[in-house]
Order: C-alpha cells, then structure tokens, then sequence
C-alpha cells in the first residue's frame, strides 16, 4: 500500500437507505472550502499535526505498554437544533442512536455473525465506548442532551455549531440537525481541526433522520454516527481519502490501513467484489458506503486507539479519569426526579403507562398514583417504568421518589390524572363560560407549561369568553382543552357548534385548529374539522399586533353534524386542540353539544332557567318568541340555520321586567336554532318552517 498523507479532508458521509428514490450527496469539498478559506492559516497547522499523528500511528505500541485491552470512554453531548420540526427528535431517539454507535465500536451487534469469511479473522472490537455527559462544562447537572431553536438547523454549517459548542478537550460535541450542509453527516479529521482555528469546528454533525433506528430513522440509516465517528478517531473511507467512491483512480490511493484492502469503494453491497485486483474487498466495512456494513479491522482498530491516545485536536484529553469525573461519567449523581404519562383522561378500567424521566442512575423507585395503590422496588424491569389501573373516578396527584448512592429525590404532579366515569355529563350541555369554567365538565393539557386556556371579558355572547395567548407562544406549542364524558347512547346524530375569533399575522402564519371526537373514552380520536392559519381559521384582518376581538363580525361560527356510531356511546368526549405556528391570540365561544335521538327527537340544550315560548312551531312563516323577565336584561336573540350559520338577529338590547314578544321571519323553508342570551342565562330552540 501506498503510504500517502493527504491533509485537508473534511469526510462526510452521504449515505442513503436502499430503495431510497435520492441519494443524500457529500457536501466535502464546499465544507473544505469553507473552513480552510476563512482559516488560511490553520493549513500549515494541519499539515504538521497530520505528519505527527500518522508518525504516533505507524510507530504504535499500545500492547507493548499494556494498554491494548483498556476501554477507553468518550463524554459525549448532543446538541439538538431544531425549528420545532420533525429534526427535534425524542430522547429515545438519540439514546437508541448512542446504543447502537457502543454496539458497532464494542462488535457486540448481532450481524457480525455475517461478516464472510475472508474477514472473519480481522474484526475487531475496538475497545472505545461512549457515554452521555451528566455534568455541564460549569459542573451543573445535564442530560447530556441539549435542545436549541433555530432556523440554521436547515444549513448544517459552522455558523449552526457556533450557536453552542461545549469544550473539544471535554466532550465530544454531536450536532443533530434537519440538514447536515446536504448530507447526512460529516465531521473533520484530527489533524484538520488540530490548532487553534479548528476548536470551533471539532466535532460531528448528523441529520436528525439519520440518527439511530426509531423515530425518524432506520436501521438502514443507522450507522451513520459509526461511520462518523470513526472520522473523528482518523479513519478514512475504506478507499483512502476524498469522498468519491466508485471510481477506479481510487485504486492509486490507500486508507492507510494494511488489512483493509485496495478498492475503488462500494455503494452497494457487493460482498464478492474485487474492484483493485485478485483480493476481496471489505465491502462491509462501516468506513463503506455499500449499506451493508457491519465490521471495523484491527487495523482500524490500531488506528483509532492511537487517535484517541494522540494529543492531537485534544484527544487524549477526553479520556482522562479527571475529565470523565469533570463531565459525570464516572459516579454520576442524582440530579432529578421526573416522570412522563402517556394519557391523564381515562375512564373507570382503564390503565396509564408511566415512564421515568429522572437522572442519573437510578437505582430504586417508589410511586405512589394517588389512588391510595403504591409501587416501590429496585427492578427496573418492574419499579421503573409502571402501567397502573385506576378503579374509581377522581382527580388524581401522582408521586414518583428515586434514589441512588448518593441521596434520594421525589417530583409530585398534582391533579394530574383524571378518572370519568361514563356519561358523567347526562344530557348535552352549552359551554359560555359565565360559570365556574373548567369545573368538572373540561380538562386543560399544557405539556409546554406555557399560557393556556383561560376566561376572559371577551366574549361573542355574555360576559365571557375563552382565549388562547397564542401571540407569544413558541411554534409546536400544543394546548387542548377536552371534555368530559357525554352520555350519547341514545343518539342517533351529534351537533356541535361553537364560535371563534382569530386573526393571522401580516407575515406567514400557519396555526391550526383542530377539533376531535372520541367514542371510547380516548383511547382513539377522530377529527372532525381543521381550521388553517392563513385559510380557514381567521376571522378578522390580519395583524401584527396581538389580536382581541372588537366586534361581532370579527367572530364566525358553525355546526357539525356527527353521524358515526363510533361516537353514540356513555363515553363521548369532544376536544378543542390548538397548535402554534408562529400566529396570533385566539378566541372561543358559546360550544354546544346537542343532538337527534334514535326517535327523532331534538334534544335541547339549557345551561339555566329561561322562561321562553316559541310558537307557532312548526310555522310555515312567521313565529312569535315570547320572554319573560323578573329585572331589567341585555338580551340578544339570533336565529341560525342548521349549518350553523347566523341568518338573523331579531333583537338585541335590553329588556324590562315583564313579558315581551318578538317576532321572527325565518328567509325560508328549513330547519333553524332560535338562540336567546338574556343576562347570564341561555337557551337554545329548535325552529322548523314548512
């Protein structure tokens, strides 16, 4: 093999799955441009660590000093920046990622039972695991996962790292982005980054999708970070440096390593190929591109471990007992207590799975679910990550303690869990806020712990109303607001209208408003409608200001009409869901729930006592609403079709004590909702016309 030392490569990866339509490129030469263009001077920087490194490398005698079977760990970070899309993966995610990165580096992955057999006897574990930090660099407690908001999560480039970096001699920085300069990963060499200049730009950036088997990825797509990591530790591809694989001039280059043989580089998985001569490639070398890689060499090995014992970019550094205490890996301590639920609202039977959020290593768990039923014990695979049945209805507070060698901690979240029995709300209601609100009738989700639903003096009609300060809300905020079970058994149609006040902002707004029904408690939703930010859900002009209403025709309304026999259950809930996208306030109004029973029969909605006669009814025109007051009342009567839309308002104003006839003209035929409003009281008629 040639021995040829190349210098200023940026080696990234631009793997794609099989079966993929478009291959992620390698954006190398750009980035080389880029870093080596805005830092001439780190060249002959470069160039001399490169000489040195590949000097400590060839000259490697790790055995003869008795470090060939140390296992070396890494403190590892990972940087999320995201712009509250789907790059902002899961913890689980990453964790998964990190899971399979120490599999492959440690040969503990299942398929290297696959490798052929004429590499059989040069896999190598090479002895070098990674751990998530659990101290920041000013000693303070992390997850060793940190989450930034930023539209540059779509460049990938330095200008993105520059937003957080924790210490090279510390951590090795991971960035999980949406677009990783155009490929899936990249990272520099050790010699590149050696100098001053280069601090800034050590480390790894993968693209989100790209980043362990779950979530967004795939086991397709899951040894990227292998692969990038072995660039970290000085490994070229498997045809020697540059990032062009395929092409037989690669024959003329060499990796540097003596048990990876000569290839022009493979992108698939060619496992009889021998593109350089009589010998067989290392086609599934994690350095390949041919997607079915599964093995490093002792050779890569060697050249790895002496990266990693180099003082070159720092590396040594990292391995220190002194750092690994510094970043938590060694002794980690007990820093929270939390846990996460995957549903609060459930009904009587019915069973919640709680999984625990706390850190570090814990090592002993004790809940108590509030219902007077308790678990505690050291089993992970019981104590840690419970699913509890809940028997009786109720408001529920849920505790979790851990603990560990060094102290014990406990996270209470109160009223967290609601239990319903079926048909709690035995007859379809109107919601206008006038009283108590959310008493029992409502539940508010707020995962982001942000502004939420809350009453206010803005109403359509009455006193109140419900607002959203979405205004200030960070995009991918969800809040919903979900009621309690309605007992429908008996209905053949559901009605549900409510009103509502929006306006856009002037610039790109794409808010959502989502409204869902539920037949079985939850468990599943089905969506009825969707109101979009620019489209369907505003209702007044466009603002930069943060909106409140003025006016009534700053407010729409509308009916559904649901006929599914999923929904006519003892268990029907209706939710109200809004997502932020960068939008304005919004207002909501006057929801009611009402319907058709198996008979025909209209069921009416009444939130009190009104005294009101409507007649003739049925009518073939004309009809006379009749009200009677006991004090002097702001009334409002409109008329809607059965779409739900506002045809007429025959009076408002106010009405003195006494009885008082009003007359109605409906425009035709049809079948309308005579809706009167008198003070804090409110009812709802049905009206035909012939």
């Amino acid at each position: 093999m040639k021995n040829i030392y190349v210098l200023l490569v940026l080696l990234l990866c631009g793997f794609h799955a099989l079966g993929q339509e478009q291959n992620l490129f390698c954006g190398e030469r750009d980035a080389r441009v880029r870093f080596f263009g805005m830092n001439p001077q780190a060249w002959d920087a470069a160039r001399m660590a490169q000489n040195q490194l590949e000097l400590e490398t060839s000259s490697f005698g790790e055995e003869a000093r008795g470090g060939g079977q140390t296992i070396y760990t890494i403190p590892v970070v990972f940087h999320v920046i995201h712009n509250n899309g789907p790059e902002n993966i899961s913890d689980e995610q990453i964790l998964n990622g990190l899971e399979i990165l120490n599999r492959d580096f440690r040969m503990l992955n299942a398929d290297i039972s696959l490798v052929v057999s004429a590499f059989e006897g040069v896999t190598a574990d090479i002895g070098i695991e990674f751990a998530l930090a659990t101290k920041d660099p000013n000693g303070n407690c992390t997850r060793g996962i940190n989450r930034l908001v930023s539209a540059l999560t779509t460049d990938g480039g330095q200008d993105m790292k520059d937003l957080i970096q924790w210490p090279r001699n510390k951590y090795l920085n991971i960035w999980i982005c949406a677009d990783a300069a155009g490929a899936a990963g990249y990272t520099l060499m050790p010699g590149d980054v050696s100098g001053f200049w280069g601090a800034s730009a050590d480390g790894i950036v993968v693209r989100s999708d790209y980043v362990g088997a779950i979530g967004t990825s795939s086991g397709s797509k899951s040894r990227t970070l292998t692969h990038e990591v072995g660039h970290w530790l000085n490994l070229y591809h498997t045809w020697g440096p540059g990032n062009s694989p395929a092409v037989n001039s690669n024959c003329n280059q060499d990796d540097q390593v003596a048990d990876t043989p000569n290839t022009i580089g493979w992108t698939s998985c060619s496992l009889t190929g021998s593109s350089c001569g009589n010998t067989i490639d290392n086609v599934q070398n994690y350095m390949e591109y041919s997607y079915c890689s599964r093995m490093f060499t002792q050779g890569q090995r060697t050249r790895m471990r002496a990266a990693i014992l180099s003082n070159v970019a720092q590396r040594s550094s990292l391995i220190t007992a002194s750092n690994l205490a510094a970043t938590g890996v060694t002794n980690p301590v007990l820093c929270e207590a939390d846990f996460k639920y995957d549903k609060n609202i459930i009904c009587l039977g019915d069973s919640i799975a709680f999984t625990d959020a706390s850190y570090h290593a814990i090592t002993s768990w004790s809940w108590n679910f509030g219902d007077g039923q308790t678990l505690s014990g050291d089993n992970p695979a019981v104590h840690q990550n419970p699913t509890h049945t809940y028997d009786v209805a109720g408001t529920y507070s849920v505790t979790l303690t851990v603990s560990n060698s060094t102290g014990t901690l406990s996270k209470t979240y109160s009223n967290v869990i609601h239990v319903l029995n079926d048909g709690t709300l035995l007859s379809p209601v109107v919601e206008g806020f006038e009283n108590t609100w959310p008493a029992n009738n409502w539940f508010i989700n707020n995962p982001d712990a942000d502004e939420t639903w809350e009453v206010v003096p803005t109403p359509y009609s009455g006193s109140n109303g419900l607002k959203l300060r979405n205004y200030n809300s960070e995009s991918g905020h969800v809040d919903e607001m979900v009621s309690n079970t309605f007992d429908m058994s008996a209905m053949d149609t559901i009605f549900v209208s409510y009103k509502w006040a929006y306006a856009n902002r002037v610039n790109t707004t794409d808010d959502r408003l989502r409204i869902s029904s539920s037949g079985d408690c939850g468990d599943s939703w089905t969506l009825n409608r969707i109101r979009k930010g620019t489209t369907t859900l505003p209702t007044a002009t466009a603002t930069n200001l943060a909106f409140t209403p003025t006016a009534l025709n700053q407010w729409n309304g509308e009916t559904l009409t649901l006929t599914s026999d999923a929904f006519m259950t003892n268990h029907y809930q209706l939710k109200f869901e809004f997502i932020c996208y960068g939008g304005n306030n919004i207002y909501l109004d006057d929801i009611n729930i009402s319907g058709v029973d198996t008979l025909g029969n209209f069921i009416e909605i009444l939130e009190s006592e009104l005294n009101v006669n409507l007649y003739p009814n049925p009518t073939s025109n004309q009809t006379t609403l009749e009200i009677s007051t006991e004090s002097h009342r702001n009334t409002n009567v409109r008329l809607y079709n059965a779409a739900g839309q506002l045809v007429q308002t025959p009076f408002t104003g106010y009405l003195s004590i006494g009885t008082h006839q009003i007359s109605i003209t409906p425009p035709g035929a049809g079948f309308y909702f005579v809706e009167v409003q008198s003070g804090n009281q409110y009812l709802r008629k049905k009206l035909i016309v012939h």
